[in-house]
């Protein structure tokens, strides 16, 4: 079957060939009812735009290339929808690649998404290493995003992980909780080493401490994880999540044991979402601002884009603490699991 052309688009829409390719390209403003005509007119043929011939008649790319760890987290596909609406106004289309938090497959995906030589690239790497590629042969305008440790190659933006920790230790410490368990995604990225850090920092100051399980990225494998770890160790006052992933782990495990929150176990969450607060516990949470790193990602991006040059940007934004319903003031005589005179049953075993 022959593939439709922008003639039989312009033909089928009584315009002209010009009229066509600016409602597409956006060089040139088109009037609101004839640019709905010929969008009409494409839709019903099928007509889609060659982007690569595009690129090659303007000279000019107007593609974004994003590459994240793991498109099934919520906050790296809220960051990539808001990224997306900033460049769409600017004139901008993304490519998105998904890492699976696989650095082989990390350098393969962006190999081929910088093979498009697109104008910038948006990057949130899977481990604390720069992906080579950054650091060989010519790349575009580059800003890395979250999972930052101390690169100084291209620009950064982060939130304060060592803040952020301590808002959510602060927050226990001051309900009474001396002995709170993390619930760390993975120790071996920076940002998790700074979150867990920062709470124990804002323990130490009520004479608390925290013990670290490690749980993943897949929250039912991290439930798994977590329920090995109780089994194994005496329990906590509270559960600290490290991100969204780990928060729902935390949430799967105690409603899988039947623990009430926060009479059960206090439970703080990282990330916001609107599922949080439409609970019947609602979740006490460390809010990251993804708009605002949107953002500050896409102003540092445009500006090297344009031409801007000089020293790296480092940007580092403060999160917020949301408390809600899922932690308590923590009973002179503990919890239901901090309690030493309560016996309870987990996994079939007695441990008073």
């Amino acid at each position: 079957m022959k593939k439709t052309s922008i003639k039989d688009v312009a033909k089928a829409a009584g315009v002209s060939t010009a009229t066509v390719s600016n409602v597409f390209s956006g060089r040139k403003p088109v009037n609101d009812d004839l640019a709905a005509k010929v969008r009409r007119a494409a839709n019903e043929l099928g007509y889609t735009v060659n982007k690569a011939a595009s690129l090659l008649r303007s000279g000019r790319n107007s593609v974004v290339c994003i590459l994240v760890p793991d498109l099934a987290d919520p906050f790296f596909t809220s960051l990539i929808t808001d990224i997306e609406h900033l460049a769409r106004d600017d004139g901008y289309e993304i490519i998105v690649g998904n890492s699976d938090d696989n650095s082989d497959v990390e350098d393969g995906r962006l190999n081929a998404m910088l093979a498009w030589d697109p104008a910038g690239a948006i990057i949130i790497p899977c481990t604390d290493e720069l992906p080579e590629r950054l650091t060989k042969g010519t790349v575009p305008p580059c800003v890395l995003v979250d999972r930052v440790a101390s690169f100084d190659v291209v620009d950064t933006v982060t939130i304060n992980n060592v803040g952020a920790g301590q808002q959510a230790g602060k927050c226990l410490g001051g309900l009474g909780h001396r002995n709170v368990l993390i619930a760390a995604s993975d120790m071996s990225i920076e940002p998790i080493r700074q979150r867990a850090a920062g709470v124990q920092q804002s323990l130490e100051v009520f004479g608390g401490s925290i013990r670290i399980a490690e749980l993943g990225a897949d929250p039912e494998r991290g439930a798994e994880l977590l329920s090995n770890w109780f089994e194994a160790n005496d329990p906590p006052t509270a559960i600290c999540a490290t991100n969204d992933m780990t928060t729902l782990a935390i949430l799967r495990f105690l409603a899988d044991q039947k623990i009430d929150i926060p009479s059960g176990m206090s439970v703080v969450g990282f990330d916001d979402y609107a599922w949080m607060s439409a609970r019947r516990t609602k979740v006490t949470a460390i809010r990251q601002p993804v708009d605002q790193i949107a953002d500050a990602v896409w102003t540092q991006l445009l500006s090297r884009i344009n031409g801007q040059s000089g020293a790296v940007k480092n940007t580092v934004l403060e999160s917020e603490l949301v408390v809600r319903d899922s932690v308590q003031k923590l009973k002179e005589q503990g919890n239901y699991w901090g309690d030493p005179d309560v016996r309870y049953m987990f996994g079939g075993h007695s441990r008073g």
